[in-house]
């Protein structure tokens, strides 16, 4: 066996040589003569010879064809290094390319750094780790084992908003948010900062966490959409906003297109010529507005800077405060307080359907008083389509009756509803214009010449819209902190 490990050896009376391979995974055997073949000795035969040369492992069942002079009789098995641990991502991540700007007690991550933009939800799992292998040994044709390397292991570190399973395999979200890769840790962030305008190279924004603030501009044709707050640092231009939180605005809103919708408090500096600004919380105006679609479930304030109100439709659950209200130009600006957007929602329904219901039955009724004439009239020779359709009506007229009834006590309690919620007034502490359309509760009233410092309020005994002259003016800055700052 020593002399086949240090070089071939020759068997079958020096007709073939026997040797190995360097890594000793093949026996090899070659003519010694090209005029002889391998078949001329019994396959046992040979067999039984190379064994006695040492190797004792991988015979082959029959020879293969030989290949100039050359054929493999035993073959060793090679040894299988193990796999390394890998980590497999069970929610594909958004990867950050660069790194994260530092602020004390934060991470924010810069989106336009962000492939895409991954939600996930409190819980989530993340990550999974597959272990390493240890792999498999070989063996030679001499019957030794062969060493295999094992593969290698890796520790999973893990950003904010992760927790590693105490098995070390599974990364979880510990929070609702925005899960991002980022120098090799796995990350869940509530707050995030896009740096710049959103633009074509960030795209619409949806997210589902705490806060999203912008530095830049939102610019025309984008939307966002997040579960929490929304800064906006440059303004919004016929763009979308819709916020489970507050929304603050740096700047103004313009273009038709925009809409601003939100679930806590709207902060401003100013707006004009827009689409809707729509919350159940309050509304507050640094400066201006001008043209307005202002739907708020508490007060809007307009009391710092310019404090206009000029031209557009505020239905409001609250009150107004502000500097002026209308123009000298006597632009239309209607202003309903006391009406939350549930309540307007439903008076809008009741008002389409005293439009139907009441002109359907009187429809109804005088088509079947007109048929019923002409049966009067012809008797006997009243019948085929007429009588079919006065069939029909009189089957029709009982459903439609009860409509009106339905729709008469609706009223009612629509109308106990508004009187209700006609506590909430009209504050203005500079100038009433004419113009100005004014709805509390049910009554109605347009102003019809110049005031100063007034309020505007419903008159409890007469339920008729009252201005209280001189009111008594306060300072901006104590109104403001009456009803409240913004702090996002």
């Amino acid at each position: 066996m020593e002399d086949l490990v240090k070089k071939p050896v020759k068997i079958c009376n020096d007709r073939f040589l026997l040797k190995l391979t360097k890594d000793k995974l093949k026996a090899v055997l070659q003519l010694v003569n090209d005029t002889d073949h391998f078949e001329s000795v019994d396959f046992d035969t040979l067999v039984k010879e190379v064994r006695n040369h040492g190797v004792t492992y991988g015979f082959v069942a029959k020879l293969p064809p030989a290949r100039e002079g050359v054929t493999v009789i035993a073959s060793g098995t090679p040894p299988v290094a193990g796999e390394n641990a890998k980590v497999k991502p069970v929610v594909k991540p958004a990867i950050v390319s660069q790194k994260k700007v530092k602020k004390t007690g934060k991470d924010k991550i810069d989106f336009r750094e962000l492939g895409h933009i991954v939600n996930v939800p409190k819980g989530q799992l993340l990550l999974k780790k597959i272990p390493p292998t240890a792999g498999t040994p070989g063996k030679n044709v001499l019957g030794e084992e062969i060493s295999t390397k094992p593969g290698k292991d890796l520790a999973i570190k893990c950003g904010p908003g992760t927790v590693l399973s105490a098995d070390g395999l599974e990364v979880s979200a510990t929070v609702d948010g925005k899960f991002v890769m980022g120098d090799g840790k796995p990350s869940v962030f509530e707050e995030h900062v896009v740096t710049g305008d959103v633009d074509l190279t960030i795209g619409n924004l949806a997210f589902c966490c705490t806060k999203l603030e912008i530095t830049g501009e939102r610019v025309p044709g984008f939307k966002i959409k997040c579960r929490g707050d929304v800064i906006v640092g440059k303004g919004v231009n016929n763009a979308q906003i819709l916020a489970g939180g507050n929304v603050k605005i740096i700047g103004g809103l313009v273009g038709m297109e925009t809409e601003i919708r939100a679930k806590g408090d709207i902060v401003l500096d100013f707006c004009e010529n827009f689409g809707l600004i729509e919350t159940r919380g309050a509304l507050r105006v640094s400066d201006f507005v001008v043209q307005g679609n202002v739907k708020t479930g508490r007060d809007m304030t307009v009391l710092q800077g310019k404090g206009t109100v000029i031209g557009g439709r505020y239905v409001l659950g609250g009150s107004m405060h502000v500097k002026d209200l209308g123009s000298e130009a006597e632009v239309v600006t209607e202003v309903i307080v006391g009406l939350q957007p549930e309540l307007e929602k439903r008076k809008r329904q009741v008002e389409a359907a005293k439009e139907y219901w009441p002109n359907r039955l009187t429809d109804i009724l005088k088509n079947i008083g007109a048929l019923k004439e002409m049966k009067k009239a012809e008797g006997k020779n009243f019948g085929g389509e007429k009588a079919k359709v006065l069939a029909e009506l009189n089957k029709l007229l009982p459903d439609v009756m009860e409509k009106n009834n339905q729709l008469t006590e609706i009223q009612m309690e629509l109308d106990k509803e508004l009187e209700q919620a006609s506590n909430e007034a009209i504050y203005v502490y500079g100038t009433l214009y004419p113009g100005v359309t004014v709805t509390i509760g049910k009554a109605t009233w347009v102003i019809d010449e110049q005031r100063q410092g007034v309020v505007v309020e419903l008159n409890k005994t007469t339920l008729q819209i009252q201005v209280r002259a001189r009111f008594l003016a306060r300072p901006a800055s104590v109104v403001l902190s009456a009803i409240g700052r913004y702090s996002p």
